[in-house]
């Protein structure tokens, strides 16, 4: 697996956005990761993704999890941590 750069959690803000948004960061400071982790309020890249449903999660650009809160088992898979 190549090595990811960066992790976007996309969303409104609420409460289920944000959640998604401390289950990745912790996930990603608890391995030692060196990832960028960016919280996504904005529609456009929402739209520009095709997100319909969130909160989304998307790796290097490409959308991994839409509408559902990742469990940590989730996202250490997702970011090749765990097969």
């Amino acid at each position: 697996m190549s090595k990811i750069e960066l992790v976007e959690v996309l969303g409104p803000g609420c409460p289920r956005c944000q959640q998604a948004h401390r289950v990745v960061q912790h996930v990603v400071e608890e391995s030692g990761l060196d990832v960028e982790v960016r919280k996504v309020e904005g529609i456009d890249r929402m739209i520009e993704l095709g997100i319909l449903a969130t909160p989304a999660i998307a790796i290097d650009g490409q959308v991994k999890v839409a509408g559902q809160v990742p469990e940590t088992a989730m996202v250490r898979r997702l970011l090749g941590l765990e097969a």
